[in-house]
C-alpha cells in the first residue's frame, strides 16, 4: 500500500503524461489522444469520452480506446449503466464486481468488466456535457487515484468539449449566413472607406471622399453579376466608384440625401440597365463619422410592372363598376315597376271583405304586425290563414326581408329537422354538402309554419328553444347559429284536444299561443261572399281568357245560402269550373254543376215564421231534439231553454213519432 506521499507524487506524474500527450491538439484528435494516455495511466482494458445527446437518455462516444486501438463511434443508452450515476454529476468508482451491479448492462458482460471508474464533465454553466469512464478486466487499482485523475482530466475535456462546441457552433452560424446571403434573391453589398469620414464636413467633401477611399469589401454573387462581374471575388476590393458612378447625377444626389439623413436606414430605386433596383442602405458610424455601410438591392422590375397592371386593371374595374351600378338602378326600378304591374294584375295580397267579423279581423292583423310576437293563426281549411300570414308580414318592420313559408304536413318525419334548421355535410346518408335550413333562410324576416302540429315532438323540442333563444345547432354540427326570426303558424286543427292527445307539446303549445288570431269561416261571414265572387271572377275570367264580368243574383242568393264547408278555396274553385263552363258574358251555373257541389237550388221566397221553423228542425234534428245540456239544440242557438221550448209550442215544431 503506498502512502499518501507517494500516491501524490504517482498523481502528479500521471496528470504531466496526460497533459504532454495531449499537448498542442484540439478537437477530435485531443479526445482520442486523451482516451489512450489514460488507458495507458490508468491501466485500463477500455476508455471512451462520450457526450451526453438531446434528451439526456443517451450517450454518443467521441473518443473511444481499447485493446490497444481506437474503436469506432457509437451510442448507448444510459438505463441501467454505471454511467447514468455519473450523468447525475457525480463521481463514481466501483473497484469490482461491475457486472453483477449492473446486469442490465450488456456491453460489460461483452467487454468482461470487473471495475468502473466514471466522471462528469462539467461545463463553466454547472450544466452536465457527458462523461470519461475507464474500465478494467480486472479489479481496478488505486480507485481514489483514479477517481482523482479523473475528476481532473474531465475538467480540460470539459473545457475542450465546450470551445469544439462554440467553434461547430460559430462555422454551422457563418455556413448557414453565407448559405443565406448566396442563395438569396437580393444582392448585398458591404462598403468600408480606408479612413472615417466626419458627417461635419461640406457635403462636397465628404462626396470626394468617399470616392477617394470608399472601396467594396464583401458581397454575394448576385451583387457581382449586378455591376457585372461573374463572381463575388472579382468584385470584392473595387472601387467605389465602380457601384456608384460618380458622373451619374442622380446618383450624387442620392449621396446627398443619405448625408443629409445621416445616415439612417433609407430606401432609393434605380435603373441598371433598362430594370429597376431597390437600393436598401444602412451606414455604420463611429464618433460622428462613416467608417462603412451596408447596401441590399432587390430587382423589383415585375413589381413595378404588376402595380402598373394593376393601376390599369383598376381604372377598368371602377368602369366596369360605374356601368354596373347605373344598370343596377336600371333593373331596380324595371323591377319595381314589374312588382306594381303583378300585383295589380293578380292582387295576391288584397284580403277582400266588408263584415263585421271581417273587419274585426282586420283591425287585430293590423294590431299584432308591429309587434315581433308570435302568432297563432287558427281557422278551418280554406279560410285563408296564409294570406292573413302575409298580410301580418307586409304591415309589420321586417316586411323588406323574407317570409319564409314551410308546410309541415308535406314534410316526411326524418328530414323535418333538416328542412328547418339545415344540417352539414356527411351528417346523414345524402347529405352530400351543406344545406342551410328555413330558419336560416328567414334570418331578419319572418317565417310561417303551417300546419304546425304535424311536427315529429323530437323536433317540437327544438322549435321551442329556437323561439325561446333564437338560436340552434344544425343536424350533424355542434356550432350555434344565433337568428333573427318572427315565427307565424297556422293550424286547421283543435289545439287543446292535440295537447290531450300527446300530439303537441304543452310547453310549446303556451309559447305558440302569445297572439292567437282566428279565421272565421265563409259561412259566418255570408256577406263577403258577392265581393269575394265578383273579385274570383275578374281574376279568373283574365287568367282563363274569358268574357265573363256578371254573377246574375239567383246565383249569388245560391252561393250565400250554401255553407262552404272547403270555405274561400271552395269558392275559388267552384267559381274556376263555372266561368271554364260559361260561354258568354254572364256565369252560367249548370244544374249538374249545382248539385254536384252540393248547392240548394233556388226556391221561392219564404216566410220568417218558415225560416225559423225549418232552421229550429235542423238543429234539434242533429242534437236527437235534445233541447238542454252543453249539447243541446238552447246552447247552439244561444238560447234560454225555456225560451226555446215557447218558441216550439208557437211554430208548432213536435218531436216526429
Amino acid at each position: 500500500m503506498s502512502t499518501p506521499g507517494e500516491a501524490a507524487g504517482l498523481l502528479e506524474h500521471l496528470v504531466f503524461e496526460i497533459a504532454e500527450g495531449v499537448s498542442g491538439q484540439t478537437g477530435e484528435a485531443f479526445f482520442r489522444s486523451l482516451a489512450r494516455h489514460l488507458a495507458a495511466a490508468l491501466k485500463a482494458d477500455f476508455v471512451l469520452v462520450g457526450t451526453l445527446q438531446p434528451g439526456g437518455s443517451r450517450i454518443a462516444t467521441v473518443a473511444a480506446y481499447g485493446d490497444g486501438a481506437d474503436a469506432g463511434a457509437f451510442e448507448y443508452e444510459l438505463e441501467g449503466t454505471p454511467c447514468a450515476n455519473v450523468i447525475e454529476k457525480r463521481l463514481c468508482s466501483y473497484p469490482s464486481g461491475i457486472q453483477q451491479m449492473f446486469p442490465k448492462d450488456l456491453m460489460l458482460a461483452q467487454m468482461g468488466a470487473e471495475g468502473y471508474v466514471g466522471s462528469p464533465m462539467i461545463d463553466t454553466g454547472g450544466r452536465c456535457l457527458g462523461l470519461i469512464c475507464a474500465l478494467t478486466r480486472t479489479p481496478l487499482q488505486h480507485p481514489k487515484l483514479a477517481e482523482t485523475l479523473l475528476q481532473l482530466v474531465a475538467i480540460r475535456a470539459a473545457a475542450e468539449l465546450q470551445r469544439k462546441n462554440y467553434e461547430d457552433a460559430l462555422a454551422d452560424s457563418e455556413k448557414r449566413l453565407r448559405a443565406l446571403v448566396s442563395h438569396g434573391v437580393e444582392a448585398v453589398v458591404r462598403m468600408e472607406f480606408e479612413r472615417p469620414i466626419s458627417l461635419d464636413l461640406p457635403e462636397e467633401e465628404q462626396i470626394e471622399l468617399m470616392y477617394r477611399h470608399g472601396y467594396v469589401a464583401d458581397c454575394n454573387d448576385q451583387a457581382a453579376r449586378l455591376f457585372g462581374r461573374s463572381r463575388a471575388e472579382d468584385l470584392i476590393g473595387a472601387r467605389m466608384a465602380v457601384v456608384s458612378p460618380p458622373d451619374d447625377p442622380d446618383q450624387t444626389e442620392r449621396l446627398r440625401a443619405g448625408i443629409r439623413s445621416r445616415w439612417q436606414f433609407s430606401q432609393v430605386e434605380r435603373i441598371i440597365n433598362g430594370r429597376d433596383f431597390l437600393f436598401t442602405r444602412q451606414g455604420e458610424l463611429e464618433g460622428g463619422s462613416l467608417t462603412g455601410g451596408w447596401v441590399t438591392v432587390r430587382d423589383i422590375t415585375g413589381l413595378k410592372q404588376s402595380e402598373a397592371e394593376i393601376l390599369r386593371l383598376n381604372a377598368e374595374l371602377e368602369q366596369r363598376v360605374a356601368e354596373l351600378t347605373a344598370l343596377k338602378g336600371r333593373l331596380e326600378q324595371d323591377n319595381a315597376y314589374l312588382l306594381e304591374e303583378i300585383k295589380a294584375e293578380h292582387n295576391n295580397h288584397e284580403m277582400v271583405g266588408q263584415s263585421p267579423r271581417f273587419r274585426e279581423l282586420l283591425e287585430k292583423v293590423r294590431l299584432v304586425a308591429g309587434t315581433s310576437a308570435t302568432v297563432l293563426i287558427t281557422g278551418e281549411t280554406g279560410t285563408g290563414k296564409e294570406l292573413v300570414a302575409r298580410a301580418i308580414h307586409n304591415l309589420s318592420p321586417r316586411r323588406d326581408r323574407p317570409l319564409v313559408k314551410i308546410n309541415c304536413a308535406a314534410i316526411s318525419a326524418g328530414l323535418v329537422e333538416s328542412e328547418l334548421f339545415g344540417h352539414v355535410k356527411g351528417a346523414f346518408t345524402g347529405a352530400t354538402e351543406r344545406r342551410v335550413g328555413r330558419f336560416e333562410h328567414a334570418h331578419g324576416g319572418t317565417l310561417f309554419l303551417d300546419e304546425v302540429t304535424e311536427l315529429p315532438l323530437e323536433s317540437q323540442s327544438k322549435l321551442l328553444r329556437v323561439l325561446q333563444e333564437q338560436e340552434f345547432e344544425p343536424v350533424g354540427s355542434n356550432r350555434t347559429v344565433k337568428v333573427d326570426v318572427r315565427v307565424l303558424a297556422a293550424t286547421n286543427r283543435n289545439l287543446t284536444e292535440a295537447v290531450r292527445e300527446g300530439r303537441l307539446r304543452m310547453d310549446l303549445y303556451y309559447r305558440l299561443q302569445v297572439i292567437p288570431v282566428e279565421v272565421p269561416p265563409l259561412r259566418e261571414r255570408r256577406e263577403d261572399i258577392p265581393a269575394l265572387a265578383a273579385h274570383f271572377l275578374a281574376r279568373l275570367a283574365r287568367q282563363f281568357g274569358r268574357r265573363v264580368n256578371r254573377i246574375p243574383e239567383t246565383t249569388l242568393r245560391q252561393l250565400m245560402a250554401y255553407d262552404w264547408p272547403g270555405n274561400i278555396r271552395e269558392l275559388e274553385n267552384f267559381l274556376a269550373r263555372a266561368v271554364v263552363l260559361s260561354p258568354g258574358e254572364v256565369l252560367d251555373v249548370p244544374i249538374d254543376l249545382v248539385a254536384a257541389q252540393g248547392m240548394p237550388e233556388a226556391s221561392p221566397p219564404q216566410s220568417l215564421e218558415d225560416a225559423e221553423r225549418r232552421h229550429i228542425e235542423g238543429v234539434l234534428a242533429t242534437t236527437g231534439w235534445v233541447v238542454e245540456g252543453p249539447k243541446g239544440a238552447a246552447g247552439i242557438l244561444k238560447m234560454n231553454p225555456s225560451t226555446l221550448r215557447s218558441l216550439m209550442k208557437r211554430l208548432g215544431i213536435r218531436r216526429p213519432a
